[in-house]
């Protein structure tokens, strides 16, 4: 029904991404498309801001009601998470641009088989990412709807120094917070994009193996080698762009599920469970969008020494170098920080999800 390329893929994310302006300008873009970029970048980051507050401040007030005050800090948390992103992906704004222009030329001039690698990828990983993305927009337009059933005048309950109920003020807020509500959701955008230039990378160390395993000469020995060492440098890039936003996931949904979760068990009206469930589903898949790549890089990585052993070695005389290479596999691109975040893989992905339901009744009680 849709012509899927990767090509495709790069511009539905974004996009997706629009709101919180995670993708940065080209270096061919003009001083004009730059100043209106950045001016947009604050105005969006400033209203991520403006609720974040709010809902801060409705916690503090309600931190006598235990739902209240849960409540107002798992939407806080969710929404801080855009405010947080934003400024991580505007401080490695240069990174980017190069990590993301340097994919999207080496998708336009891939080798044919290549391609099929990339368009392979781009059909099974990005119609998940569809399918994730369309469901966080989906969640925040039922909370910017909710006061349609819901006994409230605003998306969320947060609270200001001021009377709400007046007129225009209240549709100024409701238009503020709907846009918010929006950005949180883009949220998921974010890592996927990230997920997205993660992907590139396995599909480069895919082809790049087999191309390993036909190996006829010395010649195309040192071209795969040139290979392998500029995609691991690639690689360092987006580990450095990727590990803080990936912390930042995994802090605030570890955060937003016992919170929310809270609701779920707690005595709340069907449709506030309704949304909460969402909310804690949609949080769990976040953090599994972000641990499956970085699972699949490890593995691609490792693969490439197996790839280099089977080629026909024993007829060329490069049978020391073959070692360094087999070493240098042995050490995956992993994405971690020392101290704050473990190895992203899914063996991490299941040991949070086992230990989050403990966490909740732990809270709850």
């Amino acid at each position: 029904m849709f012509n899927v390329t990767p090509e495709t893929a790069f511009e539905f994310t974004k996009l997706s991404v629009s709101l919180v302006l995670s993708w940065p300008p080209n270096k061919t873009a003009s001083k004009r498309e730059i100043i209106i970029f950045h001016i947009k970048w604050w105005i969006f980051w400033l209203n991520s801001i403006l609720l974040v507050v709010p809902l801060i401040y409705a916690a503090y007030s309600d931190r006598q009601n235990t739902l209240l005050l849960t409540k107002s800090l798992c939407l806080a948390v969710s929404c801080s998470q855009a405010t947080i992103k934003m400024l991580i992906c505007k401080i490695m704004q240069n990174r980017m641009q190069f990590v993301l222009e340097e994919m999207e030329c080496y998708v336009r001039n891939a080798e044919t088989y290549e391609r099929k690698l990339f368009l392979r990828h781009t059909k099974n990983c990005g119609f998940l990412h569809v399918c994730f993305i369309g469901a966080s927009l989906l969640a925040s337009i039922g909370v910017i709807l909710g006061p349609l059933v819901l006994p409230q005048s605003l998306p969320t309950e947060a609270k200001y120094p001021f009377s709400v109920e007046e007129h225009p003020v209240l549709e100024i807020l409701y238009v503020q917070q709907s846009i918010a509500g929006i950005q949180v959701a883009s949220i998921s955008a974010i890592d996927c994009q990230i997920a997205m230039m993660t992907w590139c990378i396995i599909v480069r160390l895919k082809y790049l193996g087999i191309q390993m395993r036909n190996i006829s000469n010395l010649e195309e020995f040192s071209m795969c080698i040139r290979k392998h060492q500029y995609i691991l440098q690639l690689s360092k890039e987006v580990i450095c762009i990727s590990r803080y936003i990936i912390l930042t996931t995994v802090i605030m949904t570890t955060l937003s599920i016992v919170l929310g979760a809270v609701h779920i068990v707690g005595d709340q009206p069907i449709t506030v469970k309704i949304q909460f469930t969402i909310v804690v589903l949609g949080f769990c898949g976040l953090l599994y969008m972000n641990a499956w790549p970085s699972e699949i890089l490890i593995r691609s990585c490792q693969n490439i020494g197996s790839a280099i052993y089977e080629s026909d070695w024993t007829k060329i005389n490069y049978n020391k170098n073959i070692i360094f290479v087999i070493q240098k596999a042995r050490i995956p691109a992993v994405i971690s920080i020392p101290g704050f975040l473990p190895e992203l893989s899914l063996s991490y992905y299941t040991s949070v999800n086992l230990y989050l339901p403990i966490l909740i009744l732990a809270f709850y009680k």
